[in-house]
């Protein structure tokens, strides 16, 4: 008796074992937005060995959480000027900073960080053709006027192709 319990127990764990396999090998079918969508199934699900397997597919894709985990942060570096004392000119200029960058961007169909190639300084000289440090809080309407230029259009194509980014 104790023999063909042992027997059973060995079956269910090989059993368990190999749909595991199994289930690891058809993460390999599924796009990175499918394998995303059954990973919060399985996060919301509390099924912890799904939500496993499924991000370290992720992991190993490079996807989702893990997407450009090698790669330094993309991040905005707006340094103004001491004499800036107007309150909204950081926002505004950072604004229109976004807003300039996602136009290149869009202009170029390029997934790329959005300051890449693009500082602040670089956008200033672009936009009002002088350099950050000369700014003053005079430069704020100009700045508007940027953000402003068909920024909800803008907007929702960057969020079109970002998303096409991460289907990628």
């Amino acid at each position: 008796m104790m023999l063909r319990a042992s027997h059973q127990l060995a079956a269910v764990v090989a059993l368990v074992c190999f749909s595991s396999f199994a289930a690891a090998e058809d993460f390999t079918s599924l796009s990175d937005v499918q394998l995303a969508e059954r990973t919060r199934e399985a996060v919301v699900a509390q099924n912890a060995e799904a939500a496993l397997d499924l991000l370290t597919e992720m992991q190993r894709r490079g996807t989702g959480i893990f997407a450009a985990a090698d790669r330094p942060a993309c991040e905005e570096v707006i340094d103004l000027p001491d004499g800036i004392t107007d309150w909204k000119f950081r926002a505004v200029a950072r604004q229109a900073y976004f807003r300039l960058a996602m136009s290149r961007r869009l202009e170029e169909g390029s997934c790329a960080c959005l300051f890449e190639g693009f500082t602040f300084d670089a956008f200033i000289k672009t936009a009002l053709g002088k350099s950050t440090a000369e700014l003053t809080d005079a430069d704020r309407p100009a700045l508007e006027g940027i953000r402003n230029e068909d920024r909800r259009a803008t907007e929702a194509r960057f969020r079109d192709l970002e998303q096409s980014c991460r289907a990628k």
